[in-house]
């Protein structure tokens, strides 16, 4: 319909706004199938915009609810995919993880849950559990014909974040290559470039590469204020990719967006690297009043990812403390 038209075309406003309207009259209708169809649009637009909670978690239970009444496989792994990703990024990681395991026994390779699963384990320092799912990605991208689809999505992105948790930048070039695959294709529709260069630019921030940062950068800009799925905050990224062009002040901005609306949002995990993040940038840049902003910023992504239980985000903490404190 429309509204995944528009949603992939990245028209997010519009998208949601008919999504709704079809939810409703769907439902007047009895018509299960066109109302799960709209209500997954509608869940991933609303995650990905930061609507209130009261509204994600309506959308998410009755699209639960009804994937359980039809008792289709696709629906019911589409309604355990969106709680798996609300779930994460507002780090009730217990729920993620249970759900995760249930959808990834439901649809062992689609690379939607084994990529959320990933990114779990590797934010929760299961970092060997975390390289066995990315391996799973890799098998599954070898194993499907080339193109803009999901398969070879996924894998940069999960790559590019892996890269910023562990410090370790493995499989780089399948993922560039994977990426680039879908950058050039004339089939893939706004939303699967997006996914793919924020791959690439967490990976060309790991990197220091200047070059490919402010390309990605110039890219990526005009998604400002929203989630990109799996990666985070486009904020983040392009205070990230800002940093290693080596503009702190426009960084300072984008990290501010980002904080401002991961706090509304609700999304606790994405919450504390952005403040971790962002502590490194005022750092660098030290200001006026610049190094008490980061120790502030660094206590409270300390707080949020101690009772998370975030630890490889525990420790960068940690060290950037130490390094304050000296």
């Amino acid at each position: 319909m429309s509204a995944d038209v528009d949603y992939f075309h990245l028209k997010y406003e519009q998208s949601l706004k008919t999504s709704l309207g079809v939810i409703d009259l769907a439902r007047r209708a009895g018509n299960i199938h066109v109302e799960l169809n709209a209500l997954l649009t509608a869940t991933r637009v609303s995650t990905q915009t930061g609507e209130p909670e009261s509204v994600l978690d309506s959308l998410v239970s009755r699209m639960s609810e009804l994937s359980e009444r039809l008792g289709d496989r696709y629906w019911m792994g589409s309604a355990l995919a969106t709680t798996v990703n609300l779930a994460a990024l507002r780090g009730n990681w217990q729920v993620s993880h249970e759900l995760g395991e249930k959808n990834l026994a439901m649809s062992p390779n689609d690379p939607i849950p084994i990529a959320f699963s990933a990114i779990l384990e590797y934010e929760t320092g299961n970092l060997g559990q975390g390289n066995q799912y990315l391996e799973r990605l890799l098998e599954g991208m070898a194993a499907v014909t080339p193109g803009p689809r999901a398969a070879f999505i996924y894998p940069s992105i999960v790559i590019g974040w892996a890269a910023h948790i562990t410090g370790q930048n493995n499989h780089f070039d399948v993922a560039t290559e994977a990426a680039q695959m879908v950058l050039t294709s004339p089939l893939a529709s706004p939303m699967y470039p997006l996914m793919a260069r924020s791959g690439l630019g967490l990976m060309a921030v790991f990197s220091r590469d200047i070059e490919s940062a402010r390309e990605h950068y110039a890219a990526l800009v005009a998604e400002r204020k929203v989630m990109i799925p799996v990666a985070g905050s486009a904020d983040r990224i392009l205070g990230l990719l800002a940093h290693t062009i080596g503009n702190l002040d426009q960084a300072a901005v984008h990290f501010e967006e980002a904080i401002e609306f991961c706090r509304k949002a609700g999304y606790r995990s994405e919450l504390a690297w952005a403040c971790c993040d962002y502590a490194d940038i005022l750092q660098e840049r030290d200001g006026e009043g610049d190094r008490d902003k980061a120790v502030q910023l660094l206590d409270e992504s300390l707080a949020i990812s101690s009772a998370l239980g975030m630890r490889p985000l525990m420790e960068r903490v940690l060290s950037r403390r130490e390094i304050l404190k000296a």
